[in-house]
């Protein structure tokens, strides 16, 4: 693979010698193709990170399951989901995050770098101060969570159908199941639903539990990709000079300190964004915390991390991957974009 440093960009989200009409479209591109790529390559992972924090054996969402509804592991959990729903179960819920994550990433990237590039003004180049990195990333992380927090309650949402099915009707609900305005038949009609009956406050259900999860790990999301890019280039140079392999591999400890940082807050996260809205059983974040360590122990809170951490190294390495053949595409295109908005702006101004 080429050298980075045979690009004319020297930053992961900046495309330079571009004129300003279409620098800021360019700039959040890559962060976009890197959200595809976190979706189409994590979802499977995620899908069954989320079934074992709720409904794995021991978990309070397991009681009163029936058996095929309890997961003893990821691979108990992926055999148990192709037998009863099919392997296109794993992507279940996907368009909502996928859309979700294009934007998640353009917001992520462009914001941690803006926010590094203000508390290092005045410093050498070169210079790598920890804190400022951790800063910036949760920075980073709070101003996703805007985002993450919807469209993560409605892939949890449609990704507990089944199970909530399942439970009214042993609990004796009527023909049917579960309420009708909580069995959703798809990404748009469940935010529909929970829109319609709940309200903003409905879609943001497990925000705070959202914000403090995405503060805390893209902290260290960001610090272990600088932390490792800093190591690698070794003195007197930057990531510009290292090779896409290195640059994955940053990818991946990024992704080890993003999951290894925040995997309790996350499990707390989609007990809530499973709850019910309509009957929940936890009253807030406090207090499924003091459910779930009361039944679960501490233990519980880190159920599904395996799969989570195993999720990692292809997702991040896809996503750093991505962002960068992203970078190369702009960077080799840019005399062509270049010819084409100026004749677009030049018959503009003569129109």
């Amino acid at each position: 693979m080429p050298a980075l440093g045979q690009m004319q960009n020297e930053t992961l989200m900046e495309v330079e010698h571009t004129p300003p009409v279409h620098k800021k479209i360019l700039d959040i591109l890559p962060g976009v193709s890197g959200g595809v790529a976190r979706i189409m390559v994590g979802q499977p992972f995620d899908t069954i990170k989320t079934r074992l924090q709720v409904l794995g054996k021991g978990t309070i969402g397991a009681a009163g399951m029936p058996p095929e509804m309890v997961y003893n592991g990821g691979m108990d959990c992926v055999r148990k989901m192709f037998k009863a729903e099919g392997p296109l179960s794993l992507y279940k819920g996907t368009v909502a995050p996928l859309l979700g994550n294009m934007l998640l990433l353009g917001i992520h990237f462009p914001t941690f770098h803006k926010t590094r590039d203000y508390l290092e003004a005045g410093d050498a180049p070169g210079t790598f101060t920890p804190w400022k990195i951790l800063a910036s990333g949760a920075a980073a992380g709070a101003a996703g969570s805007v985002v993450s927090s919807p469209t993560e309650l409605i892939r949890t949402k449609m990704q507990m159908v089944r199970k909530n099915n399942i439970l009214a009707q042993m609990k004796g609900a009527a023909a049917g199941g579960l309420n009708p305005e909580e069995n959703y038949k798809g990404n748009w009609d469940c935010a529909k639903k929970i829109f319609r009956n709940h309200g903003l406050r409905g879609m943001y259900s497990g925000y705070l539990s959202t914000l403090a999860r995405d503060m805390q790990g893209y902290a260290w999301f960001f610090f272990g990709y600088e932390a490792t890019v800093h190591y690698l280039a070794g003195p007197g140079k930057t990531k510009a000079d290292l090779h896409y392999s290195q640059v994955m591999l940053a990818g991946v400890m990024a992704g080890f300190g993003l999951w290894g940082s925040m995997f309790p807050i996350d499990t707390i996260k989609s007990k809530i964004q499973a709850d019910s809205l309509s009957k929940p059983q936890f009253k807030g974040t406090m207090d499924c915390i003091r459910q779930s360590l009361k039944v679960e122990g501490a233990a519980g809170m880190w159920r599904g991390v395996t799969a989570a951490l195993w999720r990692a190294i292809p997702v991040n390495a896809a996503i750093f991957l991505a962002v960068e053949g992203t970078r190369q595409l702009i960077d080799d295109s840019s005399d062509a974009v270049d010819a084409l908005v100026a004749q677009v702006q030049g018959a503009e101004a003569t129109a």
